[in-house]
């Protein structure tokens, strides 16, 4: 037997039924007398000649059904001597390794292997050779070496009975999706570390059991913590005791709730605590973002010392000092016990000159604070109400600390502030400040993206790796199925006719039997139709033979007669001279949208368009069926259709575009660029 190469069901038969055509004509000499003894060997004799021939012919039928098993799978198998030369190799081989499958034998397997991955493989060879157990591994081909360049390789040794070593197996998968997807999810990650590793505030990330996950270079800094040490660890571990159950308190409330971003000067004490046993004071803001099923809290804070130390000599002197209030960058402003202001820093000035059309507008000193806010609570200012109550309650005593965020944007771009309300000590009245916190926020914002991005990311890959074995596993169930339900029936049907015929051809009108002949014929005929129908389903061979405008011509007109749906195909200015693999996937692209069409478009009309240029060459399929919502996640994430002919698409250079609305059809456009050098 050709070690590439299994004999063909037709040749198998063809001398299967020469042997039986051989053995029907033999003259048989009769004897005129016989014992009763000779004539029962005799018959046993035939009888034992009969089921050897049953027999033989069911044995060439399993070897018929193994070799075409072997050679249909979506799994590269080979067959390697003890130098790792190639003996024996299925078609799904010499595709994933970018060469005809007659080519690949007496060939070192290593060749394909790219020069980074050459120790690994030199391993994994060597692992195979000196154990009897299973051994794995994964490799990256050479660029030119084949359409994949990720590959998950599965080898066993195999020995003769005295345990002597003969020769290895070995079977392989492309798992250059799940590289590609780990090598994406890998880039945002590093951007998202150096995003956080930039942050000039300290940024630490907890999961649902308070545990340190991301602790950034600021917060190193700010609480003389590495971040090996910190990650891993309970938040609780940079807070003093005292300040445990109201921490556990304000996460679990904040938890139930759906914001997802808050203050976290909502607690009555900000304090933290350094790991050399230091406290300081600090302010920040709180979110939480939902990844799979797993919570995250995020924590941006700043060390507010400095600026404390300030306030308390202010408040500790009794005095004002001008130059102290006209240091900070906070706009700052001083009331009495009824509100009115009784003195402003130049920052606060500033700002309330520029944006002269915007809320402090008229708030200065001898204004009314809290009149302010009334008046913005009768013009509809959704947050007046909450700041009105929270100054007013520092003021009479009922709180020591008030807090909130709000945006205040100007035409020409976002900004968010953070007001602070503080009592005077040792005096009534209050010291309202407004903080610019819009650079906390946006990398608040640009946190949670990257987040919810990863996220995302982690979910489709997942998906896709999922729905991947799961459509593997219904093909080679869908292949079981045809070849023992239908063609292993019909050749079961034909041997019973072909019996039967054999009884026939003695004693019987001779017109009988090539009636019965044409009819066999006939049968044998339309499994030969089917076995290549099911082969080309696995394979468009025709794509090699007449070029790709033929073969979706061909494909058109097949689908239309399979499905009764009408289609126009037309083609402008293709190429003559495209290589395999534009053909290929630009063929299975107008494959999959016609399918598509077929189970869930519910058309009437379909057009299909092959146009070429300079530049490169595209597909599209256009029907005027229900068509979908784009937008709907979970419409394009039930299958891997979509996403099957994106990546065939991006592989090459190109792009997929698919524009559909609910009633109005579907069209799918897929664009591959001509050739590149590297390609």
């Amino acid at each position: 037997m050709d070690a590439a190469r299994k004999p063909s069901k037709r040749k198998a038969t063809a001398k299967t039924a020469a042997r039986n055509k051989g053995a029907k004509t033999r003259p048989v000499r009769i004897l005129k007398t016989r014992s009763p003894l000779q004539e029962s060997n005799a018959s046993q004799t035939l009888r034992d000649d009969e089921l050897d021939r049953d027999h033989q012919l069911e044995l060439e039928a399993a070897h018929d059904r193994d070799a075409d098993l072997y050679d249909f799978s979506p799994v590269g198998h080979l067959t390697l001597d003890r130098d790792g030369t190639i003996v024996e190799a299925n078609l799904m081989a010499g595709t994933l390794l970018g060469t005809n499958r007659k080519a690949l034998i007496g060939q070192s397997l290593a060749r394909f292997i790219a020069a980074e991955d050459e120790g690994i493989f030199h391993r994994h060879c060597q692992e195979v050779l000196n154990t009897s157990t299973r051994q794995a591994c994964e490799v990256q081909l050479r660029k030119k070496a084949g359409a994949s360049h990720y590959l998950y390789l599965k080898s066993l040794a195999v020995h003769k009975g005295s345990g002597r070593f003969t020769h290895w197996r070995t079977s392989f998968l492309d798992i250059s999706d799940r590289k590609r997807a780990e090598q994406e999810s890998e880039a945002q990650r590093a951007q998202l570390e150096a995003i956080i590793g930039a942050a000039m505030d300290a940024i630490i990330s907890v999961d649902e059991t308070q545990r340190v996950i991301v602790f950034n270079a600021a917060a190193e800094s700010v609480f003389l913590c590495p971040a090996a040490d910190a990650i891993g660890q309970p938040l609780e571990r940079f807070i003093p005791q005292r300040f445990h159950e109201a921490h556990r308190n304000h996460i679990q409330t904040f938890a139930k709730t759906k914001v997802s971003t808050r203050s976290a000067g909502r607690l009555e004490s900000l304090v933290g605590l350094r790991t050399n046993g230091e406290e300081f004071p600090f302010e920040g803001s709180v979110s939480q973002v939902t990844v799979g099923n797993s919570r995250l809290f995020t924590v941006i804070l700043r060390d507010i010392t400095e600026r404390k130390a300030a306030e308390e000599a202010l408040r500790s002197s009794g005095a004002f000092t001008r130059t102290v209030l006209n240091s900070l960058s906070a706009h700052v402003c001083v009331l009495d016990k009824d509100g009115v202001i009784l003195t402003t820093n130049d920052a606060w000035k500033e700002f309330a000159h520029i944006n002269s059309d915007r809320a402090l507008t008229g708030i200065d000193v001898g204004q009314n604070y809290l009149e302010v806010c009334r008046r913005a609570i009768a013009e509809g200012e959704s947050m007046a109400q909450t700041t009105l109550e929270g100054i007013e309650a520092v003021l009479a005593g009922r709180a020591p600390i008030f807090t909130q965020e709000y945006d205040c944007h100007s035409p020409i771009e976002e900004r968010w502030f953070l007001m602070r309300v503080t009592p005077l000590k040792g005096a009534q009245g209050a010291v309202i400040s407004h903080t610019d916190i819009s650079e906390r926020v946006r990398m608040a914002r640009a946190l949670e993206q990257h987040i919810l991005l990863l996220g995302e990311k982690r979910e489709e890959m997942e998906s896709l790796a999922g729905k991947l074995i799961e459509a593997q596993e219904q093909e080679r169930k869908r292949i079981a199925r045809e070849l023992h339900d239908d063609f292993n029936q019909r050749l079961a049907a034909l041997a019973l006719e072909l019996e039967a015929l054999e009884r026939l051809s003695i004693g019987h009108s001779p017109d009988l039997i090539p009636r019965q002949l044409a009819g066999i014929r006939a049968d044998l005929g339309r499994l030969s139709d089917d076995l290549h129908d099911l082969a080309y389903k696995l394979h468009p061979s025709l794509i090699e033979h007449v070029g790709l405008e033929v073969a979706m011509r061909d494909h058109v007109a097949e689908f239309t007669k399979r499905t009764g749906v009408p289609v126009t195909f037309t083609a402008r200015e293709v190429p003559a001279a495209l290589s395999p693999a534009v053909t290929t996937n630009l063929y299975r692209v107008m494959q999959e949208s016609l399918q598509n069409v077929f189970k869930h478009a519910q058309a009437s009309a379909v057009t299909v368009r092959l146009s070429g240029s300079s530049k490169g060459i595209g597909v599209s399929v256009r029907d005027n069926g229900k068509g979908f919502d784009l937008e709907n996640k979970g419409a394009r994430m039930k299958g891997i259709g979509l996403t099957s002919m994106q990546e065939r698409a991006r592989l090459l250079g190109g792009f997929l575009r698919i524009h559909s609305l609910p009633k109005e059809g579907t069209k799918v456009c897929a664009w591959i660029p001509s050739a590149r050098e590297d390609a």
